[in-house]
């Protein structure tokens, strides 16, 4: 099991994306599904410009890191062709763990459209639990020295 996790530095990004026709049902509204992959969306970028992409992650750390936990609510619809922005910020990191938080927004007046969060385990190749390398943990924004 994991230790306890550390407080970590703000780290954050933003991204936008336009809903398009498939992501929306017949009311002209982006299904809720397609919300989750705007937060996956907005963490693959914040992990691109974090200098760890994910791609590369698994190839040459072999680290992999798999949804553990997800929460999402909804506050207002996004419709067709409009643009929307994607925050991610990493709120916790631990020995093998990390979660971010997502707010899904307007881009033309900001409304507040959906907030959520996600945490992933760290994993080998076989899915066993493995600690976040020294580098990696540095560049999401924790120390090298936690051991937990």
């Amino acid at each position: 099991m994991a230790g306890p996790a550390e407080p970590c530095r703000v780290v954050a990004g933003r991204t936008t994306t336009r809903v398009r026709y498939p992501e929306t049902d017949q009311m002209g509204l982006a299904h809720h599904t397609h919300f989750l992959v705007w937060f996956e969306l907005g963490r693959t970028e914040l992990m691109r410009d974090l200098g760890c992409p994910y791609g590369e992650m698994e190839k040459e750390e072999g680290l992999f890191f798999p949804v553990i936990r997800l929460e999402a609510a909804y506050h207002a619809p996004a419709l067709y062709d409009e643009e929307v922005v994607i925050s991610t910020r990493i709120v916790r990191i631990g020995g093998v763990r990390v979660k971010f938080e997502y707010l899904v927004s307007r881009e033309k007046d900001g409304t507040k459209l959906a907030t959520g969060s996600t945490e992933h385990a760290a994993v080998d190749g076989k899915g066993s639990p493995r600690r976040l390398p020294a580098k990696v943990r540095r560049r999401l924004g924790g120390s090298e020295e936690r051991g937990g």
